[in-house]
């Protein structure tokens, strides 16, 4: 027979049965062994999107939740009224990581791996599984194995954490088998890393791209996002996240070299490229002050005899 309960009051039993559960397993670690940077967020903003992001770095550990709200609260929203968040973590408590889950589900949140971003244990298995949409793009990685409770230097398996993992992810639409296809191959010290074509195509519900990903303008920027906000300088950031920006540094690199190679007085041509540097491009803050600064310098250069 089926149920005629509703949706809303299915999914809060389920919630409320994870709670319950929850109470069981306040030392229950579930990442990889031996990785153990505490968790970070940062705001990054991509300027091909026009959207604030948020980044989250290092072990999930207890705290992170509230540390999550405060970026989402200055982040923007896609069209999909989503803050994306920017996955990188190589796992850590799992009562901690459900903690963020439930500051997730009051913001709506996109989760998102990208280009040379890894993302495993409870980072892959409960806050990616957690999105309300969730994609891995590019060369981002996701990493399962089997939950295991640790005391001191021993590991032993935890199947009600396992459990607990995989009624949050069926709840969001991911598949039992999808969420458990390596839990029993792979133990605490081993790790199954998959990819996009293994993750979005043979883990049954486990992506749920957004706009972002599936529209091509976009999916470039999205794709190299971890990337740019590792950046230090806004002005470099700027250029990473744009294709425009990205290809006419490019060609100035490129016209740069030629001239230097052929110039008569090397040492005044670097002097002025680190002027330029310095007193033009460094002191842009946006897209159009960098169109500027690049044409004009390209332009001089190109006028330049050797």
């Amino acid at each position: 027979m089926r149920s005629t309960e509703h949706p809303t009051a299915q999914h809060a039993a389920a919630q409320s049965l994870i709670q319950r559960l929850l109470s069981w397993l306040c030392f229950t670690v579930l990442m990889f062994p031996g990785v153990a940077p505490g968790m970070d967020f940062k705001i990054y903003y991509q300027p091909q999107l026009r959207l604030k992001m948020v980044v989250g770095e290092g072990r999930i550990q207890e705290g992170d939740a509230k540390k999550f709200l405060n970026f989402a609260k200055i982040a923007d929203r896609d069209d999909e009224g989503l803050v994306s968040l920017v996955l990188n973590s190589p796992g850590g408590n799992v009562e901690a990581a459900f903690r963020v889950v439930d500051a997730m589900d009051k913001v709506r949140v996109y989760t998102i791996v990208t280009n040379n971003a890894r993302c495993a244990s409870a980072c892959a298995s409960i806050l990616f599984a957690s999105g309300e949409r969730r994609s891995v793009v590019g060369t981002g990685l996701l990493g399962f194995h089997s939950c295991y409770r640790r005391d001191g230097q021993i590991y032993a398996r935890d199947s009600l954490c396992n459990e607990i993992i995989a009624a949050n992810a069926m709840q969001r639409g991911v598949s039992h088998a999808g969420i458990n296809r390596f839990v029993k191959q792979y133990g605490a010290k081993d790790m199954a890393w998959v990819g996009r074509d293994v993750a979005c195509k043979l883990l049954q519900g486990l992506c749920k791209p957004g706009l972002l990903e599936t529209q091509y303008e976009t999916k470039d920027a999205l794709m190299h996002s971890f990337d740019c906000s590792k950046l230090i300088s806004v002005q470099a950031q700027i250029i990473c996240g744009d294709a425009e920006l990205t290809r006419v540094d490019q060609t100035l690199a490129e016209i740069y070299d030629q001239k230097i190679k052929t110039s008569a007085n090397k040492a005044r041509l670097r002097a002025d490229q680190r002027a330029w540097l310095r007193n033009s491009r460094n002191v842009c803050g946006d897209k159009a002050c960098l169109q500027r600064s690049y044409h004009l310098r390209i332009e001089e250069l190109k006028r330049m005899r050797s």
